[in-house]
């Protein structure tokens, strides 16, 4: 009677496994590094989305074997971004498939060439229905997990050198599009007195490391700059890469008529039109007030 038993047990097994592989043959999986586009410019920020591909959306895991990397040279930079997105369907060839972000990262490059993302592995746990003869309860319906070992694919990009800049533009090395304003905070500000006004550059793309906008001269008709302190920062949002850059600019007035903060500059490139661009800020008129008008206040 145990042999018996065993032997059933045995063959529900052989059942089982036969009716998980055939249906792991029918299905379509794959793993492919999702760009938004095949050729970028140096020192562009790229975003870059693992995604797993399957016409059977029961998937239980995915866990990295290797992580993907470049065939050949170097990132300039990379970042990890989280989270790496929402799950969605996309047909591909008249079929339907069942799109899951894995990793998403952003990288750029500071060489021109040809360059392949490559190397990467996962193990997949699949979910597949079978229907089993159960020697006590007859016919029923149950799931197996397979395990497959899915290879991330290649996936080729190219990389364009950036043109020349005009020779009238102080190209910051900054890669994006971009704009920039000068905001002086509420309250009074008097004669020779110290205040405050923030730049503040900011858009789609990256900053590029120890530059700034062209300032200085925007603090010379009734002011004296004293001393600039800046912030930067950079997220990932909705695909792009969004940076800002504050300056602290401490000034001082020395005329009561004539303050104004100038336009502020800043030369980059803008990969979306190929061409470099330059930031301007409007100029702020300063409201200054005299010292008595202060010593007047605290009297009363």
């Amino acid at each position: 009677m145990v042999r018996r038993f065993m032997m059933t047990v045995s063959s529900l097994l052989m059942l089982i496994c036969a009716s998980a592989s055939v249906a792991a043959e029918k299905t379509d999986i794959f793993i492919e590094c999702v760009l938004d586009r095949a050729t970028v410019y140096e020192r562009e920020p790229v975003p870059v989305v693992v995604t797993l591909f399957t016409t059977d959306p029961n998937i239980e895991y995915a866990e990295v074997k290797s992580e993907v990397g470049l065939s050949k040279g170097e990132f300039a930079s990379v970042q990890k971004v989280e989270p790496a997105g929402s799950s969605y369907r996309r047909e591909i060839g008249g079929r339907e498939y069942f799109c899951f972000p894995l990793k998403a990262f952003m990288f750029t490059m500071d060489r021109k060439g040809s360059y392949e993302l490559s190397g990467g592995e996962y193990a997949v746990g699949v979910s597949y229905p079978v229907i089993v003869n159960d020697p006590f309860w007859g016919k029923i319906r149950t799931s197996e997990t397979k395990e497959l070992d899915v290879p991330v694919r290649r996936t080729s990009f190219k990389v364009k050198a950036l043109p020349a800049p005009p020779a009238d533009m102080h190209f910051s090395g900054s890669v994006g599009d971009f704009s920039i304003e000068t905001v002086v905070p509420r309250g009074d500000i008097f004669l020779n007195e110290e205040a405050t006004a923030i730049i503040i550059l900011k858009g789609t793309g990256m900053i590029a490391d120890l530059t700034m906008p062209e300032y200085r001269d925007a603090f010379k008709n009734g002011l004296k700059l004293k001393s600039v302190s800046e912030s930067r920062g950079a997220a990932y949002d909705r695909g792009r890469m969004v940076s800002e850059l504050q300056l602290e600019c401490t000034f001082i007035p020395t005329s009561e008529t004539d303050a104004e903060i100038g336009v502020v500059m800043f030369d980059y490139f803008d990969p979306a039109t190929g061409k470099y661009r330059r930031a301007e800020s409007e100029p702020v008129k300063v409201k200054v007030k005299s010292t008595v008008s202060r010593r007047e206040s605290i009297d009363v």
